[in-house]
């Protein structure tokens, strides 16, 4: 049973001055004997966890009331304040207790499982007159806010968090003049939050962070403001940060990480002297970093994630004796790094990951005395040796220097011997000489990156590292055999053995526990049959290899499998079917083998919607498509190219309404220009070359325009008949020239999760067909061949510049970038900076 909130706030109603912290303060009086006896009823009327409970199953009759957890009272003897807080409670009737406590002064139900709407719970509580606290946080309650909350004019503190209010801010919040905390956080609030509401006099604290639907912009704040505390997290707050923030000199913390702000950081920033904790990351902020030198308390500082550039200079962290955390990375920072920063005395994290920083890194004095345990400089141009003062900061238990251009020997051992708190070790994608020349295990090593190393063999103290979580050893010339003790340790999540020259795996495989879920062995020489050791599986890449068999019943060794990649080996058999079984499974590429056969008709028939992604090109595939293809479709690319496949395209594939990517080219299909296929809205790439289609390539009289379709290959194909000029006008997407027109069409995404996205972008295409009805190309930005595709018609043939797939930016995950280069052998990848982060970007190759 539930409990209903009007029960409660008739029969709670004098409780006096709780502090911020949740804690009553006790009033020395003795408790009125009816007050007692209420308060026992009340405590038996309610269902709650004994077991759990610290404060309510102390409330009996010997203990004078005002002496109990969560009672105050006051000096006459009537209960003033009540917090019930987090007792577990689930139920209870509380009708009768209510109205007999109109004194209450602060009431905290937070946990209570209250379950009541908005208009209800309101007018419930506003008939206590005398409120100045409320707290009901994870209560359960329903939205919208009722306009009856405004006759609460003695309230100070309303704190609403994580209930499902899905409403709108009423700006009638901003009629509580005396309000000093409002806090609504995770609530489901939407639309533009009240501007009032920043301007109430004694605000201190407003938190309205993880409410996504919730927009607004910064006012400007008067001088002598009263807010210590602003969290706007996680929010659609935009706009510029005011100059005027300058004016909140009492700002203690100010959180508007993960909105839509954009413009410079405002200079004024550093007039905040109080300032504790600053985080505005993952926003779109540009310009120069400002100084904080002023702010001597702060100890946080997140800035990550933005589009600030312009250099650091030393000076701007001068003096910050408490600076605890500094993360700046992912934005356009450049020139040298101020090594000073490790002088810092309180300085434990360091991330400036993903900026432009270059020049080799100076040494720096009294790196044992330093207090920094995580350092992260990946990603940037540094240069030179790594100096050997990084390996003095004997607090070290995280240090990442991958992707730089960092040169030298560096010995396994001395790191060990200096850095005895280390737990992650990333030295991957520079010009270094890694040197194994111990085999004693590294103390309290778990994520070992030494990717692109030059270590020519397995690392010898890794046999007995057995604390490993995650280990690349990828791009480092290792020959031979994988080790039988790779496989065995207990605790190992991830494996990338990569890029190398490795021929075989060492059993034996049974009796293994391993609890391994990413294992990426593509590009090596590996032979023989495919073995697979675990269950747990979730990412497995054993692409372009020489293996030669797959295990039986495939489906039943990995069931949990998301990703599967064996593309490029010696596979000649039928695909298993069991591979069906596997529920989760979202990308699944076997191109480029000798599989043989039928493509198994449960691939099309599954029930489940989680296949995304699905890649079968370049094998010996015959029969028909089969035209099963469920109502649960949901496909993003399907690659059939370069099969023996015959017949027709299956009606049915009209069925899977999301589908971007198809693909059938070079195989022996007989149809017509498939019209049935422009119901599905979303597709941008068909790709029909080298088959028998035949006939006129035109849709009469077919709902659904391709308005999205940005790639059409139909060369090479028996296609007769005047290319319809109606038809290409209703390609949108191939018609546009201009960026803003572009936008409108968006990027090629494939979702490989249903809130997550694998990006594509397809900046520079071919205008087919423009205002004026003539055949151009756009704009190319940068010199590159541009790939002419070719009609074969009756009267001849007719060249066409189709399409130019320039630049894809993929950011969903590199896991992902490889899945999608995998799948689209087309594609090379070329690295590029662009607004201070480095992209993967795919370039579209000829055929």
């Amino acid at each position: 049973m539930k409990t209903t909130l009007i029960l409660w706030f008739y029969l709670l109603l004098p409780l006096s001055l709780l502090n911020f912290t949740y804690t009553i303060n006790i009033v020395t009086s003795q408790c009125l004997g009816h007050q007692q006896s209420l308060l026992l009823h009340l405590k038996n009327g309610l269902i709650f966890n004994p077991a759990k409970s610290k404060k309510l199953i102390h409330w009996n009759h010997t203990d004078d009331c005002c002496q109990w957890k969560g009672v105050a009272c006051s000096t006459k003897g009537n209960v003033i304040a009540l917090d019930i807080s987090h007792e577990f409670i689930t139920g209870g009737n509380l009708t009768k207790f209510v109205k007999n406590f109109t004194r209450i002064k602060e009431l905290y139900l937070d946990g209570v499982e209250i379950s009541a709407k908005g208009e209800e719970w309101c007018h419930a509580v506003s008939s206590l007159k005398s409120l100045r606290v409320l707290s009901m946080s994870s209560s359960n309650l329903s939205g919208p806010l009722d306009p009856s909350l405004t006759k609460l004019q003695s309230l100070s503190v309303l704190q609403l968090d994580h209930n499902n209010l899905s409403s709108p801010v009423p700006d009638y919040l901003g009629n509580l003049s005396g309000l000093s905390t409002l806090q609504l956080r995770s609530c489901g609030l939407s639309g533009v939050f009240p501007k009032n509401i920043f301007q109430l006099p004694s605000l201190q604290v407003l938190d309205v962070s993880d409410n996504q639907g919730l927009h607004g912009s910064l006012t400007n704040f008067p001088n002598q403001a009263s807010l210590t505390h602003l969290n706007l997290s996680h929010t659609n707050f935009s706009g510029p940060i005011p100059d005027s923030i300058g004016n909140l000199k009492r700002f203690s913390t100010l959180d508007l990480s993960n909105c839509q702000f954009n413009g410079t950081l405002p200079n004024s920033i550093s007039n905040l002297a109080q300032l504790v904790y600053l985080d505005l990351s993952f926003n779109n902020l540009t310009g120069p970093l400002p100084s904080f030198n002023r702010s001597k308390a702060l100890k946080t500082l997140y800035l990550n994630h933005n589009y600030l550039n312009g250099t650091l200079p030393s000076t701007h962290f001068e003096g910050l004796t408490n600076l605890v955390s500094i993360n700046l990375e992912v934005n356009s920072l450049h020139g040298r790094f101020p090594s000073s920063l490790f002088s810092l005395p309180s300085l434990q994290l360091l991330f400036l990951a993903n900026n432009r920083f270059d020049g080799q890194l100076d040494e720096f004095p009294n790196g044992s005395f330093s207090s920094i345990e995580m350092l992260d400089l990946s990603d940037n141009n540094f240069q030179g040796h790594i100096p050997m003062s990084i390996f003095q900061l004997k607090r070290l238990n995280l240090l990442q220097l991958s992707t730089n251009k960092f040169n030298g020997t560096i010995k396994l051992s001395m790191i060990r011997q200096r850095l005895q708190n280390l737990a992650t070790l990333d030295l991957s994608h520079n010009n270094l000489s890694v040197v194994d020349d111990n085999d004693i295990p590294f103390p309290k090593l778990n994520n070992f990156w030494l990717a692109s190393c030059k270590l020519g063999t397995f690392p010898s103290f890794l046999r007995n590292q057995s604390s490993l979580l995650y280990l690349d050893l990828s791009s480092n010339q290792i020959e031979g055999t994988i080790p039988n003790w790779i496989w065995r340790f207990e605790f190992l999540a991830a494996l990338n053995l990569s890029q190398n020259s490795l021929t075989d795996m060492e059993g034996p495989f049974q009796n293994l526990s391993s609890a391994m879920f990413l294992l990426d062995l593509h590009d090596n020489q590996l032979q023989g049959p495919a073995h697979i050791f675990t269950k747990n599986m979730v990412y497995l890449d054993y692409s372009n290899n020489r293996f030669s068999s797959i295990p039986a019943k495939i489906g039943d060794s990995i069931p949990f499998s998301i990703y599967i990649f064996l593309s490029g080996n010696n596979f000649h058999e039928k695909i298993d079917e069991s591979i069906c079984n596997i529920s989760t499974l979202r990308v699944l590429d076997l191109s480029h083998n000798g599989f043989i056969g039928n493509i198994p008709e449960c691939l099309t028939t599954r029930k489940s919607s989680s296949l995304k992604l699905l890649s079968l090109a370049g094998n010996k595939l015959s029969g028909q498509i089969s035209d099963t293809f469920s109502t649960s479709c949901d496909l993003r690319l399907l690659d059939l190219n370069g099969n023996l496949l015959e017949g027709t395209i299956p009606k049915s594939l009209a069925n899977c309404q999301n589908l971007q990517v198809l693909n059938v080219g070079n195989n022996q299909l007989i149809d017509e220009f498939p019209c049935f296929l422009k119901n599905i809205s979303t597709l941008r790439v068909m790709v029909l070359r080298s088959n028998k289609f035949y006939g006129h390539i035109g849709c009469s009289n077919v709902i659904g325009n391709w308005e999205k379709l940005q790639i059409v290959d139909v060369a090479a194909n028996k296609f007769s008949g005047m290319l319809p000029k109606t038809l290409f006008q209703s390609w949108k997407a191939l018609m546009s020239d201009k960026d803003d027109d572009m936008s409108r069409f968006d990027h090629l995404s494939f979702d490989i999760y249903d809130n997550n996205t694998s990006s594509v972008t397809l900046e520079t295409i071919t205008t087919i067909y423009s205002k004026k009805s003539k055949l151009k190309l756009a704009e190319v930005v940068s010199i590159e061949p541009l790939y002419v595709l070719g009609f074969t018609f009756g009267f001849g043939i007719f060249m066409m510049p189709l399409i130019l797939w320039k630049k894809w930016r993929l950011w969903y995950s590199k896991k992902v970038d490889d899945a999608l280069y995998k799948i689209v052998p087309q594609l090379d990848f070329v690295y590029e900076r662009r607004g201070g982060k480095r992209y993967r970007s795919l370039r579209w190759k000829p055929y």
